[in-house]
């Protein structure tokens, strides 16, 4: 468990003001030359209460998050013994009897009245620790406080909520953070640029869509340039930070704290760096373009997991899927399956693309991996596939993880084609195809509408801006400020 000084040392609010200068998160945030949006500070229930948990890829800002909340209920009159935030990665490896003690002790050495905000963060760390903090409410020690449970795993902390907590939540709700949109990021960098509508696909096709895409159009340079900075920065705070302040490549500071988040996943899986590095220079390879577990494992050239292999073999297709799935799991990884129009789902057999779940993994392995260039146009797909699957994908799938998605898929051609992307219920599908070029050959449109039976398409070009009733062809980067 933690130690006292541990715990004191968490909570400086309990016996000092002005703790908040010295807080290492809060510090780097008021570094940022702009504050981005923390709706979940806000919207999160302080009043009931309830097991709250907050999912979402590491370095996204969950924790400092939680110092916010902090600040917000000492600011809405809380006593500040009654805030308890710990943070449980010091205990990965610890039985989880660890937790249960430590907030325990938490709550006796801050004398806590009934109804605390405790914030557990990175509580996925530990096995089991839906256990502990089921044990702690049965048990009443924590069933009229607010906890906040954060984690890494979307996968640790669903299963953990799902098979350990039925019943024992309260009023308690998933939130999800996850790396700032192109939308946001872009206003981060032109702050005169007005606010995405957050239109669907089906919009742009209406008299209002129209209207919105050819004001904007009007920004579209800077749209442009921002574009060009997000397939390289994404849209994690530290490096929106720095693009905001005038870089232009993200600092290797940046590159390694998201590399070692990474590394940090990895070991927990038994898998090895260069395992890792290895299977996402194979994603960044085929960016935009099928593949499937068995290609993947054969194209690798060394075993994944830390276990003997047979002579031969570079890898199982098993390890493989099972390795990506974990990634996407902890919303590293983006796995799109092709779209099964029998039964409205994945075709998991199938061949299926793989994306990055932030474009800054993909500047990432390419700085790691010397001679590997990627054509602009496959990082310009990984945001769209990004910004369509945050559109249509129901929030409660969405914190599962970047996964399996429901409402987002590739279509298949009759002719052994693809068509990049369709989205939303097989009823009211809606459909894009990514053409990021100079020049666009009117023949393969053609072609595509021949395979979409009458469905209208989005293509997402590099400059053009055209309206037919059912063709809409749009510059990416307004596409991707239209998504919001």
């Amino acid at each position: 468990m933690l130690t006292d000084a541990d715990i004191l040392s968490q909570n400086p609010w309990w016996t000092a003001s002005g703790w908040e200068l010295d807080d290492p998160h809060l510090r780097r945030l008021a570094r940022q030359p702009r504050r981005l949006p923390a709706p979940l500070v806000n919207e999160l229930d302080l009043g009931a209460s309830a097991i709250h948990t907050v999912r979402g890829p590491r370095q996204v800002g969950k924790s400092t998050a939680l110092k916010l909340l902090v600040i917000r209920a000492l600011e809405e009159g809380r006593q500040p013994t009654s805030v308890i935030y710990l943070a449980l990665d010091r205990l990965e490896g610890q039985p989880m009897q660890a937790l249960a003690a430590t907030v325990e002790r938490a709550k006796t050495l801050a004398r806590s009245p009934i109804g605390a905000l405790i914030l557990l963060d990175e509580v996925t760390v530990l096995s089991s620790w839906q256990t502990a903090v089921k044990s702690l409410w049965d048990l009443g020690t924590i069933d009229r406080d607010v906890v906040v449970c954060t984690g890494s795993s979307a996968i640790d902390l669903s299963r953990g909520t799902t098979l350990g907590l039925p019943g024992r939540r309260g009023v308690g709700r998933d939130h999800l953070v996850l790396p700032q949109p192109f939308s946001t990021f872009a206003r981060m960098l032109h702050p005169d640029l007005p606010p995405s509508p957050g239109r669907s696909l089906a919009d742009l096709f209406s008299h209002e869509g129209r209207q919105e895409l050819e004001e904007i159009q009007l920004h579209q340079p800077g749209l442009d340039r921002a574009l060009e900075l997000y397939v390289r920065f994404g849209g994690l705070p530290a490096a929106v930070a720095e693009v905001v302040s005038g870089a232009t490549v993200p600092s290797e500071t940046t590159q390694r704290v998201l590399w070692d988040s990474l590394l940090r996943e990895t070991y927990r899986e038994g898998a090895s760096e260069p395992a890792l590095h290895a299977l996402l220079e194979r994603v960044l390879r085929s960016l935009g373009s099928k593949t499937n577990w068995s290609r993947m494992a054969e194209e690798m050239s060394v075993p994944l997991r830390r276990r003997r292999t047979a002579p031969g073999k570079a890898g199982d297709y098993r390890t493989v899927r099972d390795y990506v799935e974990f990634l996407a799991g902890a919303y590293f990884l983006l796995v799109v399956y092709f779209w099964r129009p029998d039964s409205d789902s994945n075709a998991i057999s199938k061949d299926k693309k793989v994306y990055f779940g932030d474009p800054l993994m993909g500047y990432l392995v390419q700085q790691r991996t010397p001679g590997l260039g990627i054509d602009a146009a496959a990082l310009v797909e990984n945001a769209v596939a990004q910004s369509l699957y945050r559109r249509y994908e129901p929030p409660e799938n969405q914190f599962q993880g970047f996964l399996a998605p429901r409402r987002l898929h590739v279509w298949g051609t009759t002719a052994g084609g693809e068509i990049d992307f369709v989205c939303g219920p097989r009823q009211a599908l809606e459909v894009v195809e990514v053409k990021f070029r100079r020049r666009i050959d009117g023949r393969s449109l053609n072609g595509l509408k021949r395979s979409l039976l009458g469905r209208p398409l989005v293509v997402a070009t590099r400059s053009e801006l055209a309206f037919r009733d059912d063709l809409v062809m749009v510059p990416a980067s307004l596409l991707l400020w239209a998504l919001g």
